[in-house]
């Protein structure tokens, strides 16, 4: 792609676009190192997304670089020590053998952002990018107030990467990603995943005593009651009760990707910008927090100024994003398609029940988690 004529920046810089999981820690660790950090936000924060609010074993060493434990604790994040699979009336359980937290999106993205400007990133929120132009010594980023932006570097964290020529991250079709609080009746222990027919459902504790329900299900169940999600989780989840949800509704496109290859070198594109594996396996903050370290990791150790040099940060993170994926994409992909049809776990549950610590330790080495 040609680049624009645009003047040079005195001082090189970053953009990121998006203070979600992976643009906020993207700008923690860069603004540490002392680079000069704009963190572009198009919402008011604190916001719910939808998000299965599982920070993954793998991730927890990332994780706990940014927010030690005792700062974690301070949150009010949960440890998450066990998985559950639940099918009718019957669950199996499996202790992991790493543990794993779970946050509010709320709370978590909040503090990072916070934690960002303290370091003396330059936060812009709410403030929407518009358009970015790729020039050959600069990028330039038009802002919906009608301020501009100009930076050495643009990183795309938005989750689609809508603004990167290279085009937005893909969702499958005929699958809607939903998510709501609630308050339960009985503390939910681990994270717990309920196959049901057409849809899976995600349980985990969240702060304050609450928790979170996210479910991935077919488009045609969304439309067959008519929008009415409450009524469609009490149609997988007898147990559902709508009058303990303390949020509304949230819902969204499910992304799947293997790794995009940023369209300029100053483009760069992290977090489900870049890659999405489904979200049955619990890796989309973790996939956030690992690439984010990888980033500020090839960025932070050169000269942004010299293409040259951003050619090769690219072609080592995009290497790194395909390493971490190969397993992990097909793996959650399968994984998701079986939590989606009951009479086939029905079938393996004797099996699965029978052999759980050999079945549960392929699955969680297959999905990158350490063992």
């Amino acid at each position: 792609m040609p680049s624009v004529a645009i003047p040079s920046v005195a001082i090189p810089s970053v953009a990121i676009l998006g203070a979600g999981v992976a643009g906020a820690s993207l700008a923690l660790r860069l603004a540490r190192a002392g680079r000069r950090v704009t963190l572009i936000e198009g919402r008011a924060f604190p916001r719910v997304k939808v998000c299965g609010e599982y920070l993954s074993p793998a991730s927890v060493r990332e994780l706990h670089e940014l927010l030690p434990e005792d700062a974690l604790r301070a949150l009010g994040a949960k440890r998450a020590d066990m998985f559950a699979l639940e099918l009718d009336e019957r669950a199996i359980e499996w202790p992991t053998p790493t543990g794993a937290w779970s946050l509010s999106r709320a709370t978590l993205d909040t503090e990072l952002v916070m934690l960002a400007r303290a370091a003396g990133a330059e936060v812009l929120q709410p403030e929407s990018a518009q358009t970015v132009e790729l020039g050959d010594e600069c990028v330039r980023i038009k802002l919906a107030s009608g301020r501009e932006v100009l930076a050495s570097v643009v990183v795309h964290a938005d989750g689609s990467g809508r603004l990167d020529p290279a085009g937005p991250t893909p969702t499958v079709e005929g699958l809607v990603g939903l998510k709501c609080h609630y308050r339960p009746a009985q503390p939910v222990r681990g994270v717990r995943i309920r196959v049901a027919q057409g849809a899976y459902l995600g349980t985990i504790a969240i702060e304050h005593g609450g928790a979170t329900l996210a479910l991935c299900t077919r488009s045609e169940l969304v439309r067959e009651f008519a929008g009415d999600h409450d009524a469609l989780v009490r149609s997988r989840w007898p147990a559902w009760d709508p009058t303990r949800r303390t949020s509304d509704w949230k819902a969204c496109g499910v992304p799947r990707a293997w790794p995009i290859t940023p369209a300029h070198p100053r483009s760069v594109r992290i977090g489900n910008a870049r890659a999405a594996v489904d979200p049955v396996g619990g890796e989309g903050m973790g996939l956030a927090l690992w690439s984010a370290a990888r980033a500020a990791k090839a960025l932070g150790a050169i000269d942004w100024t010299t293409t040259d040099a951003l050619h090769r940060a690219q072609r080592t993170l995009h290497a790194e994003y395909r390493a971490r994926l190969r397993t992990r994409l097909p793996a959650c992909r399968w994984a998701a398609e079986l939590a989606m049809s009951p009479r086939l776990v029905r079938a393996a549950w004797p099996v699965l029940r029978a052999t759980r610590p050999v079945t549960f330790g392929a699955w969680y080495r297959l999905m990158g988690k350490p063992a």
